[in-house]
């Protein structure tokens, strides 16, 4: 996929607990839970990639399904693609994005708030 990457977490196992799984991302201390209801629409916003915690833009889809939609800003095309396990999804810089829930979902975003406010901006996918 150009401008975004989804990357699979590696499931160490399973039983009738639950599953448990593994991942490693960019060096980084500060992290965002974001829990979003079934059938809202979190996002369109893109990033100039102007700090650590922005280029590219980190998310770690924990638990639920999502429609990930995205656009490069100066491409007319959008894109979506489901996610229905945990994976990283990677946003390269200027690529508007938005997450449709599919179901209730939980969400890490690699950044801070700090990150976001500094290099945000509003643009429907």
């Amino acid at each position: 996929m150009k401008h975004v990457k989804i990357t699979t977490l590696n499931k160490l196992g399973q039983d009738e607990r639950g599953s448990t799984y593994t991942f490693s991302i960019r060096e980084t201390s500060n992290f965002i839970v974001a829990k979003r209801k079934s059938e809202t629409l979190s996002g369109n916003t893109y990033h100039e990639g102007k700090n650590r915690g922005t280029n590219p833009k980190m998310f770690v889809l924990v638990q639920g399904e999502i429609e990930f939609r995205y656009r490069h800003i100066e491409e007319k095309e959008s894109h979506k693609i489901e996610i229905m396990e945990p994976s990283i999804i990677e946003i390269q810089p200027f690529v508007t994005h938005a997450v449709w829930a599919l179901s209730d979902i939980i969400m890490l975003e690699c950044n801070s708030i700090e990150d976001i406010q500094a290099d945000r901006h509003r643009l429907n996918v």
